[in-house]
């Protein structure tokens, strides 16, 4: 297996036994079509969330009615992870799809939460725990039938990386999206292309 340099540095999307931290496009899209199996669509939102953009758990949770742009259809993320006299105080800007979002408004009720004067703070999207969080992205793995190192939160995250990757999406924009500091954070991402061209070359085959 070729790994890049940022294997010896800790910014890897392997093990140190050579497992995937990331889930496959097959994976990602088995993921998504085993959200059914959360009943409730709040638990099913929070997974999608996660899906559709790549935040981390704890930057989902902290999302109320007032960080969503309707008219735009973007989800404002305070960048939670960030040290020093920044932390929570950088936010960016992430699309979602149109119909996630009106979905989002009709559960919600968010454009008559937003009337309010408070613009909807009050109204949490996800009001459970970090603990409930991690357990449902666990519920939605297992009915996916996915297990290991990559059968997690960051799994998704790091899905949504490569994907972008994979679509030719700007290493910036990339970077942007993930909310890291710094640029060789996302390049993890880039290197990985290679290895996972094979769907592309599959249709040169064919």
């Amino acid at each position: 297996m070729n790994y890049s340099h940022d294997f010896f540095n800790g910014m890897t999307l392997f093990t140190l036994k050579g497992d995937r931290k990331y889930l496959s496009s097959d994976e990602r899209k088995r993921f998504y079509d085993a959200l059914s199996v959360l009943k409730c669509p709040k638990e099913r939102f929070f997974c999608e969330m996660i899906y559709w953009t790549g935040c981390r758990p704890s930057e989902a949770l902290a999302l109320s009615a007032i960080t969503i742009d309707l008219n735009e259809f973007l989800v404002i993320v305070r960048s939670l992870k960030k040290r020093g006299n920044n932390k929570g105080k950088k936010f960016r800007l992430l699309p979602l799809p149109a119909p996630f979002v009106k979905l989002l408004n009709k559960v919600y009720k968010i454009r008559k939460a937003q009337s309010k004067p408070d613009g909807g703070e009050k109204i949490r999207l996800f009001p459970f725990s970090r603990t409930k969080g991690w357990q449902l992205v666990q519920t939605v793995m297992k009915a996916a039938g996915l297990a290991g190192a990559k059968a997690c939160a960051r799994g998704l995250r790091h899905a949504f990386g490569v994907k972008a990757a994979l679509s030719g999406v700007p290493v910036t924009m990339i970077q942007k999206w993930l909310g890291h500091t710094n640029l060789e954070s996302t390049q993890i991402y880039i290197d990985l292309v290679g290895p996972e061209e094979r769907q592309i070359a599959q249709l040169m085959w064919a």
